[in-house]
């Protein structure tokens, strides 16, 4: 096994970016030991409220692991109150950062870049928090408890994520849904403003690439290169041949926001790369 990592822990395992990880962990022959909330989804798995009262006894009965990779959180899209993040997003973490340090075990904690700020047009390692969401607040706790246990650990400041049956609250997964039923992608605004969101394989390589090399320190993970929303979607629609054009509609269309992505960290592909992935992915699975 590569650097010693023969068994990982995975919080959140069921979700977008954790099941990702759960399948390229289980490829390179690593034991992967899923945590999550509900079960029915593993036949190995760990079932933890994270928002439950019992879940600091639970985590100091998990078994010894190389690794965690702490996915799981309260996003809280739907108009979660303040208090709701407090639990699953800070004690939670706390306690698992404490546990992963008596068991010396290496730590990925997936944070967001927004804890920058949302309204923050440009964010790069010389950017600082200015969380102005609860959601970003609650985050921003939680780095600085991981910071303070002394756990070894990279914490990963993620810009948002795409791909095959992402989560609608980033409406370029909308638009990727949407073509995989041959609709073409709405727009709204103009389709100016500029991302580089992250493709969810890219970040499950770059949270993999971490464990494999135990990269300390807090770094910025997004895509390579920034597009225009309209570029986005234009690449959607021609990548899926699409055949209606765009549906443009008025309204708010909200402002640019780029990362600059760590150097430390692999790059991640281009979004037309990602795309022709996505709808490969998409013919495999009607095969």
């Amino acid at each position: 096994m590569e650097n010693g990592i023969k068994k990982i822990l995975i919080t959140g395992a069921n979700g977008f970016v954790g099941r990702t990880v759960y399948d390229k962990c289980l490829a390179l022959g690593w034991n992967v030991i899923p945590v999550v909330r509900k079960p029915g989804y593993f036949s190995n798995e760990i079932v933890v409220d994270f928002a439950g009262p019992c879940f600091y006894e639970e985590i100091w009965s998990f078994p010894h692991v190389d690794a965690v990779v702490h996915l799981a959180a309260n996003i809280g899209w739907d108009g979660s109150s303040r208090e709701s993040f407090f639990r699953p997003n800070v004690l939670a973490t706390t306690a698992l950062a404490d546990w992963a340090r008596e068991s010396n075990a290496y730590f990925v904690f997936s944070s967001t870049a927004i804890v920058c700020g949302v309204g923050s047009k440009f964010i790069d390692d010389e950017s600082k928090p200015n969380p102005d969401t609860d959601y970003g607040f609650s985050k921003w706790l939680a780095e600085e408890v991981i910071n303070m246990s002394g756990v070894e650990c990279a914490v990963l400041r993620i810009s948002g994520v795409f791909g095959r049956c992402g989560p609608g609250h980033l409406g370029i997964n909308r638009s990727i849904l949407d073509a995989s039923k041959g609709l073409s992608p709405v727009m709204t605004g103009s389709g100016a403003i500029r991302r580089n969101y992250i493709y969810v394989k890219d970040l499950a390589d770059i949270i993999i690439y971490c464990v494999k090399n135990r990269i300390l320190g807090t770094h910025l993970v997004g895509g390579s290169k920034s597009n225009t929303v309209l570029e986005m979607l234009q690449t959607i629609r021609d990548t899926f041949s699409l055949r209606d054009e765009i549906n443009c509609r008025p309204g708010k269309e909200g402002h640019d926001q780029m990362v600059k992505v760590s150097s430390t960290l692999p790059a991640g592909r281009l979004f037309e790369d990602a795309i022709r992935d996505i709808n490969e992915d998409e013919h495999k699975a009607h095969i």
